[in-house]
């Protein structure tokens, strides 16, 4: 499966930020998340999008909160993902 360059930078910025003992899992797990998705839209490439849903779903939700601060440090609208972290 293919990843756009901001999907890729973004993976990347998430994982600067994850913790070393958990970040390979982490990365792994945000990686079939996002592809199972392109993959159920038919797609032939993961998009920006698709790495915050992975980032949302992966993100236990007793932590969740905080995710709207950290994508506005990574240059990220949150009202932009409203939908994701609402459900």
């Amino acid at each position: 499966m293919n990843w756009n360059d901001a999907a890729e930078d973004l993976l990347q910025g998430i994982l600067s930020r994850t913790p070393r003992p958990v970040r390979e899992e982490t990365e792994n797990s945000l990686r079939r998340i996002a592809e199972a998705a392109a993959e159920e839209e038919g797609l032939q490439r993961v998009g920006v999008n698709m790495v915050v849903a992975a980032w949302v779903k992966n993100t236990p939700e007793a932590v969740r909160e905080d995710l709207p601060r950290q994508m506005e440090q990574m240059g990220l609208d949150p009202e932009d993902f409203d939908y994701l972290l609402d459900g």
